[in-house]
């Protein structure tokens, strides 16, 4: 047989160690980093078809294997423009079908496929992969699985809606396409979603093998994988949990339950896998063909249509390309010449939680990490607090009890700076006081290599103050980080008044490298994200103390779409802290950052919130449950009053000082574009991503709308609300944040 390719594909001829003639379909898309399903790709892969079809037919070809010509990738997925381009239910719906014509003529192909998986598979990568006739993956940690078009606010749209609970049942089908989640090779083994684990070493050669060792039971069609852990526990209980209909019933509910719990509604896409799915009837079982299968690719069709028409979609894909944008930026403006360098290992000034958090997260990245305290037990609260986070992935079976022994191991305690001279970056981590930080910074710059970068983690303090009082200070530069550290995805760079580029981009690298969202902010007081949360929190413990019930309060902005109301948040931050910036916020600023009257009040009862298991709510017991406490209007001298404000009011009262704040940002100079403001307050505070972010959401508002209302707010409780300038300006010109 010839060769057939294509710009996307290269066909190999048949090959095999036995009788079984084996092909190779190698998908390498030119001139990009990623293999990605676009129009061009299904159009190659369309005109593929009909060569693949008669090579088959005239037993030309008895197995196929499909595979990535690009190291450590796949298919990464759908290409994300081509969805956003269409404008229209009836346009989207139409792409996913022209996806499913694809898909289905790959699954009737007359001999088995097999999706070699070496790299991500993600969204229509990995749906490609499982309308092949098996999947054999990689044992390399980069090789996973699944289906995150909900975080896109999407839904699968070229099969993976039918195929992947047919594979695998519902239970984990609905665990995957609802959270987004990816799977390695093993838990993808383990879930009966992949036929095979294979070692990395001489990957494609060892799938060959493969299919030469199972080419009959390929042939026949005969299932492979291991069986699934139906209805989530397996056995008969949960065989006749998706094998009945009440027992269905039963676990769309309950999946229900969780979606709207989790979201309140606010996201279409998860409630609308759901209706797909279960309109569908779909379950484990032999693959659907005929009428069947294109039912069931019909109700995903228009699901997927439904869905890439909405606002909401449309918001997180815009979220997608901001941090996209990140991934390839170096931090500086464009044009700037200097380079990044390279970092292998780091250092930790101050352990305890922070710095054990910090070191954690360095460590896991299988960066080598010296820690350094004063005290022993300061260093065994550090260690003490990375093994924490380290032993909840292993419970969670994200890594395995060796690998927690090799990344802890990979944290050196020190009581001295010895090491420190072989650091490419070191992070302090010390209590917030300007004096002690200064001094450390002296001490520390005896001890480190004329290369190494020194960065504070300070949540307030002036960096141009700190790297003021050493030798060498444009190597020093912000490095804030948002508590808890593994969780919270943004890191603040912060720039001094003589940092060099270089030191930012170095340590804006570095923050890419350990898995978090960096943006550049000047050194200005509160930075970016606390100067915008401050008064957020601060209008909010005004609301407090002219009676508005707590819980109507953090309920309002709940349903707003925030992750947890106002004065949990505040407990979450801490009282103490929110209050020392605040007053920082204050001093710089004046009256429009004047403090809420009565929380000094919970200060001096000692309440200062998750942390001391007492603030705005109690904590109890070993997770810390938050409960509400009605002594809580004793301390602060007030009456609650039910109802007597609307929610609108609430939630305007705490998110229009945020808008006006962050256009006063932009004009200063604090951050370079409206989009470093809205990836700081989703990353940073969780603004709701649907919304776009805090200036995607002042767009919807509109800017004439917006000062309207500050001014109306204004009559009543002035400075606060006053419009800045630069919020006037935008409202006379009808200017909106984005130019679309």
């Amino acid at each position: 047989m010839g060769s057939i390719g294509s710009s996307a594909f290269h066909f190999e001829k048949p090959a095999g160690t036995g009788t079984t003639r084996i092909g190779k379909l190698i998908f390498d898309l030119p001139g990009e980093k990623v293999n990605k399903l676009n129009r061009k790709v299904l159009a190659d892969m369309e005109a593929l078809l009909p060569e693949l079809e008669r090579a088959g037919k005239e037993g030309e070809l008895d197995a196929l294997i499909l595979c990535s010509g690009k190291p450590g990738n796949f298919v990464a997925g759908a290409d994300i423009e081509m969805i956003q381009a269409t404008r229209t239910a009836e346009e989207a719906e139409a792409l996913s079908r022209a996806g499913h014509e694809i898909a289905n003529r790959w699954e009737d192909l007359p001999f088995p496929t097999i999706a070699a998986v070496d790299g991500a598979a993600l969204g229509g990568g990995f749906e490609l992969a499982l309308a092949s006739g098996a999947i054999v993956m990689s044992d390399d940690p980069a090789a996973k699985v699944g289906l995150p078009e909900v975080m896109l606010g999407l839904i699968p749209g070229m099969g993976g809606c039918v195929r992947l609970p047919g594979k695998a049942g519902i239970a984990t089908a609905l665990d995957m396409i609802l959270t987004g989640k990816t799977l390695n090779g093993e838990r993808a083994f383990r879930a009966g979603l992949v036929e095979a684990v294979l070692p990395r070493q001489d990957f494609i050669t060892s799938v060959q093998h493969w299919v030469e060792t199972n080419r009959l039971a390929l042939k026949s069609g005969k299932r492979l994988a291991r069986e699934p852990k139906l209805g989530g526990m397996g056995g008969l209980a949960g065989s006749l949990m998706e094998k009945t209909p009440v027992g269905r019933s039963v676990i769309f509910k309950k999946a229900r339950q969780g979606v709207l719990s989790k979201t309140r509604g606010k996201y279409p896409a998860p409630l609308r896998a759901l209706e797909v799915l279960q309109r569908a009837e779909v379950g484990f079982g032999p693959k659907l063909r005929g009428e069947a299968r294109a039912r069931a690719l019909g109700f995903e069709a228009k699901g997927f249509g439904a869905v890439a028409a909405t606002e909401e979609s449309r918001n997180l894909i815009r979220i997608f390309f901001l941090t996209e944008g990140v991934k390839k930026s170096k931090g500086l403006p464009p044009g700037t010449v200097a380079e990044a360098r390279p970092v292998r290992a780091a250092g930790v000034l101050g352990a305890g939680v922070m710095g054990g958090g910090i070191a954690q997260l360095f460590a896991d990245r299988n960066i080598i990490t010296r820690m350094k305290d004063i005290n022993t037990q300061a260093l065994a609260l550090g260690i003490q607090s990375a093994t924490k986070i380290f032993q909840k992935q292993v419970h969670k079976k994200r890594i395995t009890r060796r690998q927690l022994l090799q990344k802890t191991n990979l944290i050196s305690p020190a009581l001295d700076y010895t090491g420190f001279g072989k650091l490419d970056v070191v992070v302090e981590a010390v209590v917030e006081k300007l004096e002690l930080k200064q001094k450390v910074f002296q001490e520390l710059e005896g001890h480190v290599s004329e290369a190494c970068v020194i960065a504070s983690n300070t949540s307030s303090l002036p960096i141009s103050a700190m790297q003021g009082v050493l030798k060498r200070p444009e190597r020093f530069v912000g490095m804030h980080f948002f508590n808890p550290v593994h969780r919270m995805p943004l890191i603040e760079v912060i720039r001094g008044a003589q940092t060099s580029d270089e030191a930012v981009s170095t340590v804006f690298q570095f923050s890419k490298q350990v898995g978090k969202t960096p943006i550049v902010v000047k050194d200005a007081p509160g930075f970016l994200v606390n100067r915008l949360l401050v008064p957020y929190l601060n209008e909010a413990s005004y609301l407090l103390a002219e009676g508005t019930p707590i819980p109507e309060l953090d309920e309002a902005l709940l349903e707003f779409g925030m992750p947890m109301g106002p004065m949990e948040l505040l407990d979450e931050v801490g009282i103490d802290v929110g209050e020392k910036v605040l007053h920082i916020l204050h001093e710089a600023f004046g009256s429009r950052m004047a403090p809420a009257p009565d929380m000094a009040k919970v200060i001096a009862a000692g309440r200062l919130g998750k942390k001391t298991g007492k603030g705005i709510y109690i904590y109890e017991g070993k997770e810390k449950r938050k409960r509400f406490d009605p002594k809580i209007y004793e301390i602060l001298g007030a009456t609650p009053h039910s109802g007597a404000l609307s929610r609108e009011e609430m939630v305007e009262r705490c998110v229009l000082p945020m808008i006006n704040e962050a256009a006063r940002c932009l004009e200063e100079g604090v951050v370079a574009s409206p989009s470093e403001v809205d990836l700081g307050m989703i990353m940073g505070t969780g603004f709701p991503p649907f919304r776009g972010g805090l200036l995607r959401y002042a767009d919807s508002l509109g800017a004439r709308n917006v000062v309207e209302k500050l001014r109306k707010y204004q009559k009543r409780f002035a400075a606060r609300f006053e419009p800045s300038s630069a919020m006037i300006a935008r409202a006379e010109h009808d200017q909106r944040f984005y130019p679309s």
